[in-house]
């Protein structure tokens, strides 16, 4: 297979279609013609990501963020990402990133975190133009639970700290999720009638837009690189009939980290 095959494969997964407009996804690093015997798959492009594909082999890198956002420059050693493109380069290792477009996928992102939470006939927050099916966000029925148990089961599942505001005893039939950024989505989540709305990159103020909105604050990498891992084999059974291998990054990307740093 070549890179133009693994775009193709991707296009039927996570149509770039789906993207928003000011995203950049699709082949980011490399030749069309270029061949893919392994996929890397990672939730960004860093030094350590880079180092992994050279150890595994793998030709190419899939990442959810872009490493080119909005755009470049000069591809240079004078800036982070100007050294990891020109890495990638002088590695021979293709980038390609599904981001928007993933999230909004039906079996992307978004789906894996409804599915990870129970949710029954969940229904894109925000649904895409041309396919009510897919979207960003998604929002279902869930098993009648105590807000505080749905805070105690997610700060169970996501690494990292786990953030809440609202009534520990109101009771939650209904809940919306958003993986990334979703507190633009708060308005959303209430008219689709959620009891509990769970994204990351929540901000003090967010509070206040939400009277009687149970909101769960969860960390954006650790919620996206999980829901990374459980879609890829989706992806690794696309291109398994072509002999192409997908593999999940062990490397940490994310720039976050609980707590304090263990003592020296």
């Amino acid at each position: 297979m070549q890179v133009a095959g693994l775009l193709d494969a991707l296009e039927r997964l996570a149509p770039a279609a789906f993207a928003e407009e000011w995203d950049n996804v699709g082949l980011i690093v490399g030749r069309h013609t270029q061949p893919v015997t392994r996929v890397l798959v990672a939730l960004d492009l860093r030094q350590a990501v880079l180092d992994e594909a050279r150890e595994l082999a793998a030709d190419t890198v899939l990442v959810h963020h872009p490493p080119i956002f909005p755009s470049l420059a000069a591809v240079t050693d004078g800036s982070p990402t100007g050294e990891l493109v020109m890495t990638s380069i002088e590695r021979g290792i293709a980038v390609v990133a599904a981001h928007t477009n993933l999230d909004s996928a039906r079996g992307g992102l978004n789906h894996h975190m409804a599915e990870s939470l129970g949710l029954r006939e969940a229904v894109p927050l925000l649904p895409a133009a041309d396919d009510p099916t897919a979207g960003l966000g998604r929002v279902g029925a869930c098993a009648l639970q105590r807000f505080a148990d749905l805070v105690a089961h997610v700060g169970q599942a996501v690494p990292g700290p786990v953030v809440w505001t609202g009534d520990p005893d109101a009771e939650i039939a209904r809940i919306a999720c958003c993986t990334g950024s979703g507190a633009s989505f708060i308005e959303a989540a209430q008219a689709h009638g959620a009891d509990a709305f769970i994204t990351s990159d929540l901000k003090y103020h967010d509070a206040e837009r939400a009277p009687g909105l149970g909101l769960i604050g969860v960390p954006h990498g650790q919620m996206e690189a999980l829901m990374l891992e459980r879609w890829s084999p989706e992806l690794a059974a696309a291109l398994a009939p072509d002999g192409v291998a997908v593999t999940v990054a062990a490397a940490g990307t994310d720039p976050w980290h609980p707590g304090t740093p263990a003592p020296l």
